[in-house]
């Protein structure tokens, strides 16, 4: 036996240092762990305090208008969009709002707070079955799109629903307005990095939304890019209302004003119009959504007074 055997610590190899680099490495991942921890907790506390506050408006209901003697009627389906949730009152909720400009049209709100693109149908069933030409709605304002972004396992799911459900819509009206989402991703709701991902399924559904509406004759009007973009970013506590989540009233009365208009042109008009607000206010990187926009600050209709009123208009919303 050598003489230094029986001696601790002699004839025995050191453990080798870790690097540096490799001590900051994993102690900047468990730090990026535990802010997203802190992040995903946060965004699931504000979901659910969402979800309590749709729950307590859910049986609010929809801004309806029965004329006596309808010279027009008008069909408004889908989720709490068209229900009103987020605004003051019924009357300033779209429905309410073309009541109030269409005074001889008869509204008929069949909007039900949480519904998809597949919920739709079962609305519906509300109507009397197989109408004929006479009692078919003059437009239809379909409010729906938002839920699917969220919910939807996937966009061929989507897509499925979307075309399932869009002729039903023309057997009971002449003319079919499908009222698309805004960027769900900018509702104060969300925090990144969920935002982003929302942001982005956003403009992919939408973009199949709009391709599945020409392919049936439906008339989409998209709130996701462009503009309307814009004007979320820049006046964002403008337009929610105070779930984080809906519109408020001036969110509504925007939609419902640019809805006008472009209905108020022929088709062509309408469609030059969109590129251009498109050419100017072009969407931001696709890889990040939620980041601050440069350019030319967008006029919203506030700031326009000359154009904030269209008020109705020959060959417009109703014929």
């Amino acid at each position: 036996m050598s003489r230094g055997a029986d001696r601790p610590g002699v004839g025995t190899t050191p453990a080798p240092q870790r690097p540096l680099w490799s001590v900051a490495l994993q102690l900047a991942a468990w730090c990026g762990l535990a802010a997203l921890a802190a992040v995903s907790t946060d965004q699931v506390l504000r979901v659910k305090r969402a979800r309590r506050d749709a729950e307590a408006t859910r049986l609010r209901r929809p801004y309806q208008y029965r004329a006596l003697r309808a010279q027009r009627r008008v069909l408004v389906m889908g989720d709490s969009t068209g229900v009103g949730i987020g605004a003051d009152c019924g009357t300033q909720s779209i429905a309410g709002l073309l009541a109030a400009d269409y005074r001889g049209a008869e509204v008929v709100n069949l909007s039900v707070s949480g519904s998809t693109l597949a919920d739709v149908p079962a609305q519906l069933r509300q109507l009397p079955s197989a109408p004929d030409a006479a009692s078919r709605f003059d437009v239809l304002l379909l409010h729906v799109g938002g839920n699917d972004i969220l919910h939807s396992p996937n966009l061929a799911a989507m897509r499925r629903a979307a075309e399932t459900l869009l002729p039903m819509l023309h057997r009971v009206a002449r003319r079919v307005i499908w009222l698309g989402p805004g960027d769900v991703g900018l509702a104060p709701l969300f925090r990144p990095p969920f935002s982003w991902w929302i942001s982005r399924r956003t403009r992919q559904a939408c973009a199949m939304f709009a391709q599945i509406a020409r392919e049936h004759g439906t008339e989409f009007v998209g709130f996701h890019d462009g503009e309307h973009r814009l004007a979320l970013v820049r006046e964002r506590a403008q337009y929610f209302a105070g779930d984080g989540f809906h519109p408020n009233s001036h969110g509504y009365r925007y939609c419902y004003q640019w809805l006008s208009r472009q209905m108020a042109m022929p088709p062509a008009t309408a469609r030059r119009q969109r590129a251009l607000s498109h050419a100017e206010h072009p969407p931001p990187i696709e890889r990040w959504p939620n980041a601050p926009l440069r350019g030319r600050a967008g006029t919203t209709l506030e700031q326009a007074p000359a154009r904030a009123s269209p008020g109705p208009a020959p060959g417009g919303l109703l014929p």
